[in-house]
């Protein structure tokens, strides 16, 4: 008895041959070693990273509004990159009412307060043969879709609130 890994194409199959009866045997296997008792699940789900400590420092923190803020912030970040596009320094307080569902008189004292600890950052770049822009970066520390992240991304947020409560949970915020 022995075993050999063999490289396959997609339209081809495993089979074992008797060398005494020349009989032809295709081989059954499960795809993936999916264990009999699990199964994908959702598999064109989107996958995001959620980090406990953080969000239970933002919900010790944070009133339930500013919360909620920092949620919908973090279901609007794109994959990859954290980027909370298309909001940035130019995007209007309806707009923003309207994105976070909160009042007029809410909107800046809630960003303000999601700023201080770190929530979301806001990036100057000026490209070539691109207008100026200021981009809003939704934290890492608090939710990533992806394996891999620009290390200049995790590095910008390195020395957040949340990025501390990230690696300690018992971290508390001292204004």
């Amino acid at each position: 008895m022995y075993s050999k890994t063999v490289k396959l194409k997609d339209n081809e199959s495993l089979a074992k041959i008797d060398l005494e009866t020349g009989e032809l045997i295709e081989l059954a296997f499960k795809p993936n070693n999916i264990p009999d008792d699990k199964e994908v699940f959702e598999p064109n789900g989107i996958f995001k990273k959620d980090y406990t400590n953080s969000w239970k420092f933002l919900n010790r923190e944070l009133k339930p509004i500013e919360f909620k803020a920092a949620h919908t912030l973090a279901l609007m970040a794109k994959a990859h990159t954290n980027s909370l596009e298309p909001l940035n320094d130019e995007t209007t307080i309806p707009q923003l009412m309207e994105i976070l569902d909160v009042s007029k008189n809410k909107v800046k004292p809630i960003l303000d307060r999601l700023w201080d600890y770190g929530v979301y950052g806001r990036f100057d770049v000026k490209e070539a043969h691109i207008p100026y822009t200021k981009y809003w970066v939704f934290n890492p520390y608090l939710s990533f879709n992806g394996k891999l992240i620009h290390s200049d991304i995790a590095r910008l947020f390195r020395n957040t609130h949340c990025a501390k409560a990230f690696n300690n949970n018992m971290y508390r915020y001292k204004k």
